[in-house]
This record gives C-alpha cells, sequence and structure tokens, in this order.
C-alpha cells in the first residue's frame, strides 16, 4: 500500500477534490442561506442572553410541523410534497410559527406570573412539546410521504432542485430585510429593553418578529440540518463571533460570516471525506466545522482567546512583581536616600526567594529604573518616580476605606497592597480631590507628593 495521502494517489483527478456542481449546488446554497439566517439571529439571541430560546424553537415547533401534516392531509388531496415550495410546506409553516410562538409565550408567562425561573421555565416547557411532537410525527409520517430522519437530523442530500430552496431563500431574505429595516431598535432593545420602551420604540413587535422569524429559520432549516443540529448554527457562529469582537454590529457580520464559512468548508469537508473513503452526512460535518471554528476563536482570539488572557495575566504578574521590588528597595531606603542594598535584602520583606527576583531585575534595569554598583541595587530618578506613584495610591487607598468605608486601621493594609497594582491615574486622581490631599496615611507615614508620583 503507498504511503502517500489519497489525493496523491495516481488516477485521482483534481476534480474530485471540489465540488460536483451539477449535484452540489442546491445542497450547499441550501446550507449557506440557513448558516446565515441562523447566523444572524443567533447572535441577537446570544446578546440578550436567550441563546437556548433558540434550542426551545427548534423542538417545540414540532407539534406544529406535525399538525400542519395532518391538517394538510385532511385539506389537501396531493400530499406528495412535504418540504419545498409547496402547497404542503404553507400548513408546515403555519403551524410550526404557531407551536413556536406558543411556546416562547408560555416560557415568558411562567416566568411572569409565577415564581419559576426563565431557565426551568424553558427547561419544562421544551419537553412537554417535544415529546407531544413526536408523536404527532408518528401520525403524521403514517399518511405522508415523509421522512423523520430529515426532521430531527437533517438531510442536505437530498436537495435537488430550487424548488426545495425557495422557503429558505424567502426566510433568509427576510431575515435581512428585518435587520436593516430594525437594527436600531434591535439594538436598544438587546441591551436594554426599559430604555427603548420609554424611547417610544415598538419593543414588543421586534420581540414578536424575532421570535416568528426565529421559529420561521427553524422550520425551514428542518430539511437541510434538522430540528438538533439546527442549534448548532443558532448558537456556535454567534459565541465564536463574541470572542472576537463585543461590539454589536460586528458581531452580526461575524456571525453571519462564521455561519456561511461553516456551511461552505464543512460541505467541502464531506467531499474530501468522501475521497479517502469516509462517508459522512454534510449537516453533521458543518456544525463540526462550526465546532472548530470556536475552539480556534476561543484559543486563539486576540481579545478573550486563552492564550491572550494567559499572556496578559503573566504580563500582570511580571509587572507587579516589578513594583514590588522597586517598591521593597524605596521603604528600605525611606524613599530619598539612594543607598544600594543587596538582593537578599531587597527580597527579605516581600518573603521572596532572590532567584525570584532576577528576571524582575533585569527588566528594571533594561528601563533604567535601577543603578548597579556591584552587587547592590538601588531606585534611579526614574524608578523612584515610577514607584512613587504606587506607594502613593496604595496609601490614599488606607486613607479611603478608613475615613469613608470605616474600616479598621489594622485591616487595610493587605487589601491596598493588593489595589495599588490596579489603580489608574484618573481614579488617583479622584481619590486625592475626595481626601482633601492629605500629606500623611493613616498610620503617620508621609505619603508622596503628586510630583513625586508623576502625576
Amino acid at each position: 500500500m503507498s504511503c502517500l495521502p489519497p489525493r496523491f494517489w495516481p488516477g485521482l483527478a483534481a476534480t474530485e477534490l471540489w465540488f460536483d456542481w451539477e449535484i452540489d449546488t442546491w445542497p450547499l446554497l441550501m446550507a449557506l442561506l440557513v448558516a446565515m439566517s441562523c447566523g444572524l439571529l443567533g447572535a441577537v439571541f446570544l446578546v440578550r442572553r436567550t441563546a437556548l430560546l433558540g434550542d426551545a424553537v427548534s423542538h417545540s415547533v414540532l407539534p406544529g410541523i406535525a399538525g400542519g401534516l395532518l391538517l394538510a392531509g385532511i385539506v389537501l388531496e396531493n400530499n406528495d410534497h412535504v418540504f419545498g415550495a409547496s402547497a404542503t410546506m404553507l400548513f408546515v409553516l403555519g403551524g410550526a410559527l404557531a407551536a413556536g410562538l406558543a411556546s416562547t409565550m408560555l416560557i415568558e408567562a411562567l416566568h411572569k406570573y409565577s415564581r419559576i425561573k426563565p431557565d426551568t421555565a424553558l427547561g419544562a416547557v421544551f419537553p412537554a412539546f417535544f415529546a407531544v411532537g413526536v408523536i404527532l410525527i408518528r401520525l403524521a409520517a403514517r399518511d405522508a410521504h415523509f421522512d423523520q430522519d430529515c426532521v430531527f437530523y437533517g438531510s442536505l442530500e437530498v436537495i435537488g432542485e430550487l424548488n426545495q430552496v425557495i422557503p429558505t431563500l424567502a426566510c433568509s431574505i427576510l431575515v435581512v430585510i428585518f435587520f436593516l429595516c430594525f437594527y436600531k431598535e434591535i439594538l436598544i432593545s438587546s441591551f436594554d429593553s426599559q430604555f427603548a420602551g420609554t424611547l417610544g420604540l415598538p419593543v414588543g413587535l421586534v420581540n414578536l418578529l424575532l421570535t416568528s422569524l426565529l421559529a420561521l429559520a427553524v422550520v425551514v432549516a428542518f430539511e437541510a440540518v434538522g430540528a438538533i443540529l439546527v442549534i448548532a448554527l443558532l448558537i456556535i457562529p454567534a459565541a465564536t463571533a463574541q470572542l472576537i469582537s463585543s461590539r454589536f454590529d460586528r458581531v452580526l457580520l461575524l456571525s453571519a460570516l462564521f455561519g456561511l464559512s461553516a456551511a461552505f468548508f464543512g460541505s467541502w469537508m464531506t467531499v474530501l471525506l468522501e475521497v479517502v473513503g469516509f462517508e459522512t452526512a454534510r449537516a453533521p460535518t458543518v456544525a463540526v466545522f462550526a465546532g472548530l471554528q470556536f475552539l480556534l476563536a476561543l484559543v486563539f482570539s486576540p481579545a478573550q482567546g486563552l492564550l491572550a488572557q494567559a499572556w496578559r495575566k503573566r504580563a500582570l504578574e511580571s509587572r507587579i512583581l516589578e513594583e514590588n521590588l522597586l517598591g521593597s528597595i524605596y521603604r528600605l531606603s525611606g524613599g530619598v536616600s539612594s543607598q544600594g542594598f543587596r538582593l537578599k535584602e531587597i527580597a527579605a520583606p516581600l518573603g521572596y526567594p532572590p532567584g525570584k527576583l532576577g528576571g524582575a531585575l533585569r527588566r528594571c534595569r533594561a528601563r533604567g529604573e535601577l543603578d548597579v554598583d556591584r552587587e547592590t541595587f538601588s531606585l534611579s530618578a526614574r524608578g523612584r518616580e515610577r514607584i512613587a506613584g504606587i506607594i502613593r495610591g496604595h496609601r490614599l487607598w488606607e486613607s479611603y476605606m478608613i475615613h469613608e468605608m470605616g474600616a479598621a486601621s489594622d485591616h487595610v493594609h493587605d487589601a491596598a497592597d493588593y489595589i495599588e497594582h490596579h489603580l489608574q491615574p484618573g481614579l488617583v486622581k479622584e481619590l486625592e480631590e475626595l481626601l482633601g490631599n492629605p500629606d500623611l496615611d493613616p498610620h503617620g507615614s508621609e505619603i508622596p507628593g503628586a510630583e513625586g508620583a508623576g502625576a
């Protein structure tokens, strides 16, 4: 057997590694449309901290779908097509919309008129709706050409003509138009619904339209990704976008883009997997690719990624170590002398082993904050200026805790020792004005002047 990767095997055409547009056009378009509409809607509900409402709606619309199928079987004579642009689809959409709105209204009513919390109400309502839907689906499937697995797990592979994509296309257009027309109302009501109400914005109408569009998007997504995997497209792209940016407009755009990229590359991944002999459904592969995007953002996001957080934590620890080092020399010298001290003398008041201060010593020397004479270290003018600001913040915070918060004088040092590394110049200035620019702290120690603190 050859050890080369399958794509380098002899006889394998490059076209086999790409889409076959005669087969893949409509499934890919369906996946892209579903991902875009779910990405936009999911971002709003995630920002509103109601992301699992999409989960609830995706399960709760099942009774409506089954009811629509049963009613269509009674009213319509020809009931060959369930999804796509068909008369039956109108009954399915109507029933699903009614069920989705009913479930969300019931969740809201349980929370508003009882002591039940929102998460409890959500957990109680949607399993009940889902169970009823499963029973009705069994009944509806007897009288219609209906694939139950399609509803639960989706089947992009069966999308073979434009007629099947039209409802999803119409839904995506409605979602985009809604966001273009009501962006201001969505933005304000998502962050402060009470303020939006005082401005006279139609908060109730916006919420109703959002829920209706969510139910509609979930229903038209059934044929593509099913009731289970639609949750991935509602939540994961939006969560990925929120790791990248905190601006609402950017979160919306990024969520849609992450959804589109997951749909495209997830569909392409199924082609590659088929080439190596591993056949898989497209819908779960799209969800897996969306999950991979989330993991990458979780690790490498410049703002909220794990690596960025670890870097900031390490930088903070290094800065605190440097400031403690300078502070130890400052206190040993009384704040005025340029006397030098050995490393053991500097480390002793801090409780650190001398070796722990090696890196901090090198960084402070490189910035010109320490003067070195043989094996002794003393503060330079720049070092005294830097640490005087830290000491000033420390002693002002002690004064604030005693005079404004009523803390005991022997209980303030540890808190001030922690907070001194986080006080910004603006807050130090406010403390000065609030306390009347004191010269001494509560223990009688001199507070370094504003000029000494670099203020």
